[in-house]
C-alpha cells in the first residue's frame, strides 16, 4: 500500500509542474512548490519529505525559502507521516491547520458503475477548440458562491495558469483535460495528472444549472473508461474534508486513503 500511496503523493507534488506550479526548490527534508501566477495556499506550500527532523529549525528554512518568493509560509504534511510525537512538535511551534484534504482512490476501475444522467451529453478530450470553454467552465464552477463547495472563486492568476497547463507536454507527468458538451455548451470539466498506471482526477466541476442530475457521475465513469484504456489501474481524488464532495466520491466508490493537512504558524 505504501508504494502506491508514494506514487500518488509524487504525481501531487512534481507532478504539478505540468498544472499550475512554476518552480519546485528540492531540499533534504522537504520540497516547496510554488507557482509564478496563483498566491494560494493550494499550489504554494513545502511538503515535508520525513518526520525525523528537527521540525523548528526545519519550519526556520521554510519560512526563508518562502518569504523569499513572497508566499506565506506553509507546511504540507500528510498523515502517513504523521505520529503523537510529530503532532506534539506541530505543537510547539504554534502550527495550526488551515485545511485538510482527503486523498481517496478506487483500485478496482472494473467495479465503478457505468452510469448515465438524466441529461444527454457526452464527455469529450478538451482540445485546442475548447480550451477557452473549458477554462471558463473551470472558472464557473469555482466561483464560491456554493457554501456546500469547499472552494472560494479563483483569481486571475488560475485562468492563466489553466491556459498553460493545456500548452505544456509532459513527459514522465502527463495531463489529460475533460469536458461534458451538452448542445455544445460545457456543463462539466476534470483534468487528470498520471504516470505510469496512477492518475489524480482534478478540477472536477458541474455547471450549477445541471447539478443533482447524475453529470458528475456519468462524467467520471466516462474518464474511468478512458483511463482505463490507457493502462492506469489506480485512480486518486483530492477534497476537502468534511465537504459535500467527500461522500459524493464515497457514493461513488472511491475510499480514503489518507489526509493531508496544511499547517501555518499563527502569528
Amino acid at each position: 500500500m505504501q508504494d502506491y500511496i508514494n506514487d500518488l503523493i509524487d504525481i501531487h507534488i512534481n507532478g504539478q509542474l505540468q498544472l499550475y506550479a512554476s518552480n519546485i526548490i528540492e531540499k533534504d527534508n522537504y520540497k516547496i512548490v510554488l507557482s509564478d501566477l496563483i498566491d494560494d495556499q493550494f499550489w504554494n506550500y513545502a511538503y515535508l519529505k520525513n518526520n525525523i527532523v528537527d521540525l523548528k529549525q526545519v519550519w526556520k528554512d521554510i519560512k526563508r525559502d518562502m518569504k523569499k518568493h513572497n508566499r506565506q509560509p506553509v507546511i504540507y504534511v500528510t498523515s502517513n507521516m504523521s505520529s503523537k510525537e510529530f503532532e506534539e512538535k506541530i505543537k510547539e511551534i504554534n502550527l495550526s491547520v488551515v485545511y485538510t484534504d482527503v486523498w481517496m482512490t478506487i483500485q478496482d476501475l472494473n467495479s465503478f458503475e457505468q452510469y448515465k444522467s438524466k441529461i444527454d451529453f457526452r464527455v469529450s478530450r478538451a482540445d485546442e477548440s475548447l480550451k477557452s470553454k473549458f477554462v471558463q467552465a473551470v472558472m464557473d464552477g469555482f466561483s464560491g458562491d456554493n457554501l456546500e463547495d469547499p472552494y472560494e472563486s479563483l483569481s486571475d492568476g488560475y485562468r492563466v495558469a489553466l491556459e498553460k497547463s493545456m500548452e505544456k507536454v509532459g513527459v514522465n507527468y502527463k495531463v489529460i483535460n475533460y469536458v461534458g458538451l451538452y448542445n455544445e455548451d460545457v456543463i462539466s470539466t476534470a483534468t487528470v495528472l498520471y504516470k505510469d498506471d496512477k492518475a489524480i482526477i482534478y478540477n472536477v466541476t458541474t455547471n450549477k444549472n445541471y447539478q443533482k442530475q447524475g453529470v458528475c457521475k456519468q462524467t467520471m465513469s466516462e474518464i474511468i473508461n478512458d483511463l482505463k484504456e490507457l493502462g492506469i489501474t489506480t485512480v486518486c481524488v483530492l477534497t476537502e474534508q468534511g465537504f459535500y464532495t467527500e461522500q459524493v466520491y464515497k457514493n461513488m466508490g472511491f475510499r480514503e486513503i489518507m489526509l493531508g493537512r496544511a499547517y501555518i504558524q499563527e502569528s
